[in-house]
Protein backbone atom coordinates (compact mmCIF):
# COMPACT_ATOMS: atom_id res chain seq x y z
CA UNK A 1 0.00 0.00 0.00
CA UNK A 2 1.27 3.46 -0.95
CA UNK A 3 1.75 5.89 1.92
CA UNK A 4 0.15 9.16 0.83
CA UNK A 5 1.83 12.18 2.45
CA UNK A 6 0.01 14.65 4.66
CA UNK A 7 -0.55 18.16 3.37
CA UNK A 8 1.89 19.53 5.94
CA UNK A 9 4.56 17.11 4.67
CA UNK A 10 4.06 18.30 1.10
CA UNK A 11 4.03 21.95 2.17
CA UNK A 12 7.33 21.38 3.96
CA UNK A 13 8.74 19.83 0.77
CA UNK A 14 7.45 22.75 -1.35
CA UNK A 15 9.03 25.30 0.98
CA UNK A 16 12.41 23.59 0.54
CA UNK A 17 12.31 24.27 -3.21
CA UNK A 18 15.78 25.29 -4.41
CA UNK A 19 16.02 28.78 -5.95
CA UNK A 20 17.08 27.25 -9.28
CA UNK A 21 13.49 26.12 -9.82
CA UNK A 22 12.39 29.77 -9.64
CA UNK A 23 14.96 30.90 -12.20
CA UNK A 24 13.63 32.53 -15.38
CA UNK A 25 12.56 29.97 -17.97
CA UNK A 26 14.14 30.00 -21.42
CA UNK A 27 11.77 31.78 -23.81
CA UNK A 28 12.95 32.76 -27.28
CA UNK A 29 16.54 31.91 -26.35
CA UNK A 30 16.62 34.04 -23.19
CA UNK A 31 16.43 32.72 -19.64
CA UNK A 32 18.11 30.13 -17.46
CA UNK A 33 15.94 27.00 -17.21
CA UNK A 34 14.76 24.85 -20.09
CA UNK A 35 11.39 24.06 -18.55
CA UNK A 36 10.43 21.44 -21.11
CA UNK A 37 13.72 19.56 -20.60
CA UNK A 38 13.31 19.74 -16.82
CA UNK A 39 9.75 18.41 -17.01
CA UNK A 40 10.80 15.57 -19.32
CA UNK A 41 13.68 14.67 -17.00
CA UNK A 42 11.27 14.49 -14.07
CA UNK A 43 8.85 12.32 -16.08
CA UNK A 44 11.75 9.99 -16.98
CA UNK A 45 12.84 9.85 -13.35
CA UNK A 46 9.32 9.02 -12.18
CA UNK A 47 8.87 6.34 -14.83
CA UNK A 48 12.31 4.90 -13.97
CA UNK A 49 13.18 4.97 -17.67
CA UNK A 50 15.95 7.51 -17.99
CA UNK A 51 16.38 6.82 -21.71
CA UNK A 52 12.72 7.25 -22.66
CA UNK A 53 11.82 9.55 -25.53
CA UNK A 54 10.52 13.03 -24.81
CA UNK A 55 7.05 12.61 -23.31
CA UNK A 56 5.99 16.23 -23.02
CA UNK A 57 6.05 19.20 -25.40
CA UNK A 58 5.41 22.54 -23.70
CA UNK A 59 6.12 25.08 -26.46
CA UNK A 60 7.67 27.65 -24.09
CA UNK A 61 7.17 30.63 -26.43
CA UNK A 62 3.38 30.08 -26.22
CA UNK A 63 3.28 30.03 -22.40
CA UNK A 64 3.65 32.80 -19.87
CA UNK A 65 6.81 32.97 -17.78
CA UNK A 66 4.60 32.54 -14.70
CA UNK A 67 3.18 29.26 -16.04
CA UNK A 68 6.64 27.95 -16.91
CA UNK A 69 7.97 28.81 -13.44
CA UNK A 70 4.96 27.11 -11.87
CA UNK A 71 5.73 24.02 -13.97
CA UNK A 72 9.32 24.19 -12.68
CA UNK A 73 8.05 24.39 -9.08
CA UNK A 74 5.79 21.40 -9.74
CA UNK A 75 8.83 19.53 -11.04
CA UNK A 76 10.43 20.12 -7.65
CA UNK A 77 7.32 18.89 -5.84
CA UNK A 78 7.35 15.75 -7.96
CA UNK A 79 10.78 14.86 -6.55
CA UNK A 80 8.99 13.88 -3.31
CA UNK A 81 9.35 10.12 -2.87
CA UNK A 82 5.57 9.62 -2.96
CA UNK A 83 5.39 10.49 -6.66
CA UNK A 84 7.99 7.82 -7.50
CA UNK A 85 5.62 5.19 -6.08
CA UNK A 86 2.47 6.07 -8.02
CA UNK A 87 1.36 5.75 -11.63
CA UNK A 88 2.30 8.96 -13.46
CA UNK A 89 -0.05 8.83 -16.44
CA UNK A 90 -1.88 11.91 -15.08
CA UNK A 91 1.29 13.98 -15.16
CA UNK A 92 1.44 15.05 -18.83
CA UNK A 93 -2.09 16.45 -18.75
CA UNK A 94 -1.42 18.15 -15.41
CA UNK A 95 1.73 19.91 -16.62
CA UNK A 96 0.26 20.74 -20.02
CA UNK A 97 -3.20 22.04 -19.06
CA UNK A 98 -3.90 22.41 -15.34
CA UNK A 99 -1.57 25.29 -14.50
CA UNK A 100 -2.28 27.86 -17.22
CA UNK A 101 -5.35 29.39 -15.55
CA UNK A 102 -3.85 29.82 -12.11
CA UNK A 103 -0.23 30.72 -12.91
CA UNK A 104 -0.80 34.38 -13.87
CA UNK A 105 -2.89 35.02 -10.74
CA UNK A 106 -0.12 34.41 -8.20
CA UNK A 107 3.43 35.74 -8.05
CA UNK A 108 5.70 32.77 -8.64
CA UNK A 109 7.66 33.06 -5.40
CA UNK A 110 4.43 32.98 -3.35
CA UNK A 111 3.87 29.33 -4.31
CA UNK A 112 6.86 28.61 -2.08
CA UNK A 113 6.86 31.43 0.46
CA UNK A 114 3.16 31.66 1.30
CA UNK A 115 1.71 28.85 3.41
CA UNK A 116 -1.75 29.03 1.82
CA UNK A 117 -0.44 29.04 -1.75
CA UNK A 118 1.86 26.10 -0.97
CA UNK A 119 -1.14 24.26 0.48
CA UNK A 120 -3.19 25.05 -2.62
CA UNK A 121 -0.47 23.65 -4.86
CA UNK A 122 -0.03 20.53 -2.71
CA UNK A 123 -3.77 19.88 -2.73
CA UNK A 124 -4.03 20.53 -6.47
CA UNK A 125 -1.27 18.04 -7.28
CA UNK A 126 -2.71 15.36 -5.01
CA UNK A 127 -6.20 15.89 -6.43
CA UNK A 128 -4.96 15.68 -10.03
CA UNK A 129 -2.98 12.53 -9.23
CA UNK A 130 -6.13 10.97 -7.78
CA UNK A 131 -5.00 10.80 -4.16
CA UNK A 132 -6.39 12.15 -0.89
CA UNK A 133 -3.95 13.57 1.66
CA UNK A 134 -3.16 11.28 4.59
CA UNK A 135 -5.47 11.87 7.54
CA UNK A 136 -8.33 13.34 5.49
CA UNK A 137 -11.52 11.98 3.95
CA UNK A 138 -12.43 12.75 0.33
CA UNK A 139 -15.01 15.33 1.45
CA UNK A 140 -12.57 17.00 3.87
CA UNK A 141 -9.94 17.10 1.15
CA UNK A 142 -12.29 18.70 -1.39
CA UNK A 143 -13.59 21.19 1.18
CA UNK A 144 -10.09 22.22 2.22
CA UNK A 145 -9.01 22.55 -1.41
CA UNK A 146 -12.01 24.80 -2.07
CA UNK A 147 -11.03 26.96 0.92
CA UNK A 148 -7.56 27.72 -0.54
CA UNK A 149 -8.45 27.63 -4.24
CA UNK A 150 -7.42 30.96 -5.79
CA UNK A 151 -9.74 30.67 -8.79
CA UNK A 152 -12.77 29.97 -6.60
CA UNK A 153 -11.82 32.79 -4.23
CA UNK A 154 -11.53 35.26 -7.12
CA UNK A 155 -14.89 34.10 -8.46
CA UNK A 156 -16.50 34.74 -5.06
CA UNK A 157 -14.90 38.19 -4.94
CA UNK A 158 -16.23 39.01 -8.42
CA UNK A 159 -19.70 37.76 -7.49
CA UNK A 160 -19.60 39.86 -4.31
CA UNK A 161 -18.55 42.95 -6.27
CA UNK A 162 -21.40 42.37 -8.72
CA UNK A 163 -23.89 41.95 -5.85
CA UNK A 164 -22.64 45.15 -4.20
CA UNK A 165 -22.95 47.01 -7.51
CA UNK A 166 -26.51 45.71 -8.02
CA UNK A 167 -27.44 46.77 -4.46
CA UNK A 168 -25.94 50.21 -5.09
CA UNK A 169 -27.94 50.60 -8.31
CA UNK A 170 -31.10 49.45 -6.55
CA UNK A 171 -30.58 51.97 -3.71
CA UNK A 172 -30.00 54.72 -6.27
CA UNK A 173 -33.19 53.83 -8.17
CA UNK A 174 -35.17 53.72 -4.92
CA UNK A 175 -33.79 57.13 -3.90
CA UNK A 176 -34.69 58.57 -7.31
CA UNK A 177 -38.21 57.13 -7.08
CA UNK A 178 -38.63 58.55 -3.58
CA UNK A 179 -37.44 61.95 -4.79
CA UNK A 180 -39.92 61.88 -7.70
CA UNK A 181 -42.76 60.91 -5.36
CA UNK A 182 -41.80 63.71 -2.99
CA UNK A 183 -41.69 66.16 -5.90
CA UNK A 184 -45.14 65.00 -7.05
CA UNK A 185 -46.59 65.52 -3.55
CA UNK A 186 -44.98 68.96 -3.33
CA UNK A 187 -46.26 70.04 -6.76
CA UNK A 188 -49.86 69.03 -5.84
CA UNK A 189 -49.86 71.16 -2.73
Amino acid sequence: MIAVPTISELIHHIKRCPPEFLAPPVINGKGEVHTEALANDVIRMLSADLTAAKALTLTPDKRSPAELILIQICCWILTHTFFKEIDNRWLNDFLRTQLSAIAPLIKSELWIQDEERAEELARMILKCSGYIPAGETRDESLDRFDSVNTIKRLKVIEESKAAIERAKELRQKMAEKKAREAANVYSRE
